[in-house]
């Protein structure tokens, strides 16, 4: 009686081929393990050692969620109908430049300096001598509240714009320029820087921009 009762219960467990070819819909939940929507690797997976590229990608994918699928213990059939989405992500942004102030030069010189040293581009009239002694063919200005610098020493650099052309100066003189009138000017180029900027020295008189490059 016992063997056939054994011999009915093999002939209606269906192998794992059979298995494999029903519907998942066709399958029966087990009562200790209903259909949920977790996923987990068969019970029946070998040991790490003996671990397969399929097998590492089922692991890998066991650990995604959320997901929904059906769990059988003793098989690997997983019934996927979910995708975890990536993210997309966020465009790079790129730094705003910035572009220095542009002020009135101030009459007094400290003030002027001041403007100069906070990164502002001060404007106002300029004039031209012809250089400070010691440099000769070196484009130099002298604006008011500089020193004179012997040649040879650190001096302070600037940019200086007149008549739609730039060029880099050295600051290596003082000029009275009328400082602290309504008549000041912002500074006063050498002879060389002069023609560096393509400036017409019978003109005198020029509307020029200055930023200061190095103290």
């Amino acid at each position: 009686m016992a063997a056939a009762l054994l011999s009915l219960i093999v002939s209606s467990t269906p192998t794992h081929g059979v298995l494999a070819a029903l519907p998942a819909a066709a399958l029966p939940a087990p009562a200790s393990l209903p259909i949920t929507t977790r996923m987990a690797v068969s019970v029946d997976s070998p040991p790490a050692d003996d671990l397969t590229a399929d097998d590492v990608g089922a692991r890998n994918l066991s650990s995604a969620a959320p997901v929904s699928g059906l769990v059988i213990r003793g098989s690997v059939a997983l019934a996927v109908a979910a995708v975890v989405a990536t993210p997309a992500l966020p465009a790079p942004s790129h730094p705003r430049r910035t572009r220095s102030r542009v002020v009135r030069a101030a009459w007094q010189p400290a003030r002027l300096w001041a403007q100069l040293r906070a990164g502002m581009t001060v404007t106002g009239e300029a004039t031209w001598y012809y250089g400070t002694r010691g440099y000769a063919g070196v484009a130099h200005v002298a604006m008011p509240g500089a020193r004179f610098l012997p040649r040879g020493r650190t001096a302070p650099r600037a940019r200086i714009c007149a008549g739609g052309r730039c060029t880099t100066v050295m600051v290596v003189d003082a000029c009275a320029c009328r400082a602290g009138t309504r008549q000041a000017r912002l500074v006063d180029i050498s002879a060389t820087a002069l023609r560096r900027l393509g400036l017409d020295p019978s003109r005198g008189v020029y509307q020029a921009r200055v930023t200061l490059l190095m103290p």
